[in-house]
C-alpha cells in the first residue's frame, strides 16, 4: 500500500505539467520550432487531431514529444496550440480490481485487463549471454522495465459502443508491459468522435505513456511516450 501511495503521488506531480494533448489551431496546423520562439526555425508542420505529448508550457512555449512516420521527434510550439485530452468529456471509473478496470457512460463500456507474464511462453533475447538485460520480446523492443523481464502484461481491451462489441487488437498492446491499470484515464471528444484511453505505467526506471486512440467506433492508432 505505501508503494502504491508513493507512486501516485509521483504520477500526480509528473501529470500536473506534462500529458498528451491534440494540436488545434485556427489555421487547421501548426509549426513545430528547433527552439523556443518564432524565427526561421520551423522543423515541421502538424494537422489538427494529431496527438503530441507536451511537457510544462515555459515562457509561453511548450516542447513536445511525438512520433511521425515511424520516426521520434521533439520540438516547441506555443501554448495555446494544443487542447489537452483531460478538457474532454471523462468516462468515469465504475469498477476496480488488480487486473481488470470497467469505465461507463450511457452507451460506453471499457474493459482493460492484465494478467502475469509468463516468460516461459514468450520468446526472451537477452543482450550478451548471461541473461542480465533483455533486450527483446518475440522479436520486438518492448516499454515497462528497463531490461528486466516483465512481470505483468496487458491481457484484453474491450469496447462496447451502441452495443457493438470492438476489441483492439493484440498488436496494439503485445509490446507494452507492467500496466498500472488505476492510472487508466478515458476520455472522449464528442465533437470529432474521438475516444482516448490512456495510462502512465511502470516498474519504476521503464516508465512510459501510452494513449490508444478510437476514432469512430474503430481503433485507428496508439502513441507512447517516455514522459520525461
Amino acid at each position: 500500500m505505501k508503494k502504491i501511495f508513493v507512486f501516485l503521488i509521483m504520477f500526480t506531480r509528473i501529470n500536473a505539467s506534462a500529458q498528451f494533448a491534440v494540436i488545434k489551431d485556427n489555421d487547421g496546423y501548426v509549426n513545430i520550432r528547433t527552439e523556443a520562439s518564432k524565427g526561421n526555425n520551423t522543423s515541421d508542420k502538424l494537422n489538427n487531431g494529431f496527438v503530441v505529448y507536451c511537457f510544462e508550457p515555459k515562457n509561453n512555449w511548450i516542447n513536445i514529444d511525438y512520433s511521425k512516420n515511424d520516426k521520434d521527434k521533439n520540438g516547441y510550439l506555443y501554448k495555446d496550440r494544443v487542447q489537452y485530452l483531460t478538457e474532454f468529456t471523462k468516462i468515469p471509473l465504475i469498477k476496480e480490481t488488480q487486473t481488470k478496470v470497467i469505465f461507463e457512460k450511457d452507451d460506453l463500456i471499457i474493459s482493460i485487463e492484465s494478467k502475469k507474464f509468463e516468460s516461459n511462453l514468450e520468446k526472451l533475447t537477452f543482450l550478451g549471454n548471461n541473461k542480465s538485460f533483455l533486450k527483446e520480446i518475440n522479436g520486438k523492443s518492448f516499454w515497462g522495465t528497463d531490461g528486466e523481464i516483465p512481470k505483468m502484461t496487458y491481457k484484453k481491451i474491450t469496447l462496447i459502443i451502441d452495443k457493438k462489441t470492438i476489441e483492439l487488437p493484440k498488436s496494439s498492446f503485445d509490446d507494452l508491459f507492467e500496466p498500472t491499470l488505476f492510472n487508466t484515464r478515458i476520455n472522449y471528444d464528442s465533437k470529432s468522435d474521438i475516444l482516448y484511453i490512456s495510462s502512465s505505467n511502470s516498474d519504476g526506471a521503464g516508465g512510459y505513456e501510452i494513449v490508444w486512440i478510437i476514432e469512430k467506433g474503430q481503433y485507428k492508432e496508439r502513441k507512447v511516450a517516455y514522459g520525461f
